[in-house]
């Protein structure tokens, strides 16, 4: 009797963690395995028949999980902005951190990501209605948005760059809108924007310190004064109604930075 009720106690177990496991794969294995247990517990029970019957039905229904659940590849639609080292297309394919994040994360839920191209200001209305599930591409939070976020991915810095007379700009539904002041005018990116610095359309620029970075690299603008607004951090955007998803990308999340690997992911696309 004492086998009977450590495999009874080991059946419960095994029913718990394949109710509560954050990864399918791990699930459906928990299912096989405590349907081989209940099995062993009729086989001790001195009823073999019951016990072939459960291991017969158990194994049908991890196929049949299997099958439906982890051989079928969904999608994973993101809502992005193309930024340079976070998430951008290079030829055929996308790359960047917030790419090698996504992509990996859709292996673990075993999903195909496929980006969607646009505005910033775009973002929260896709997701509220459910076109995209994740809004990505130099995303923080910003004043009045009710969209639930991710942990931090990647610390920054909102800054006002003077680079002539003129006017302010920022990007709109970027987080710059929220310090520009009488007058600025918004852009639809963050190319729009360095090209009317350029041009001289407008003397200064609300940014985040990657973009200004990146401008200052290739030449596009010659930065005479910066002005610090705001520590903040680029983060993944998910419609409120993605709270499960929002749980299983921030404990992906965490095990990357525990691992180190994120730290890797950072310094080859961001330095």
């Amino acid at each position: 009797m004492m086998v009977v009720a450590l495999l009874a106690a080991l059946t419960l177990a095994l029913a718990v963690f394949a109710l509560t496991g954050r990864r399918l794969l791990w699930g459906v294995i928990g299912v096989g395995v405590h349907a081989l247990a209940l099995a062993g517990v009729y086989l001790f029970l001195a009823a073999p028949d019951v016990a072939l019957t459960q291991a017969a039905v158990g194994f049908g229904l991890v196929t049949f999980i299997y099958l439906l659940a982890v051989r079928r590849t969904g999608k994973l639609t993101v809502a992005a902005v193309e930024t340079p080292h976070l998430l951008y297309q290079e030829n055929e394919r996308v790359t960047g951190l917030e790419w090698e994040i996504l992509s990996r994360f859709g292996e673990q839920l075993h999903r195909d990501v496929e980006v969607m191209w646009v505005p910033r200001a775009e973002i929260p209305a896709l997701l509220r209605v459910g076109d995209a599930e994740i809004g990505a591409g130099a995303l923080f939070p910003r004043e009045g948005e009710t969209l639930l976020l991710s942990r931090p991915v990647l610390p920054t810095r909102i800054v006002t760059v003077r680079c002539g007379p003129g006017p302010v700009g920022a990007v709109a539904g970027d987080q710059g809108q929220d310090f520009l002041p009488p007058g600025g005018i918004l852009y639809e990116d963050h190319t729009a924007l360095a090209h009317a610095l350029r041009r001289g359309e407008v003397g200064a620029a609300v940014a985040d310190l990657l973009h200004v970075r990146e401008w200052g690299l290739s030449g596009e603008v010659s930065v005479l004064d910066t002005k610090d607004e705001e520590e903040t951090a680029f983060r993944f955007a998910l419609s409120p109604a993605e709270a499960g998803l929002q749980g299983a990308l921030d404990a992906f999340l965490d095990e990357l930075a525990r691992s180190g690997e994120l730290d890797k992911l950072v310094r080859r696309h961001v330095g």
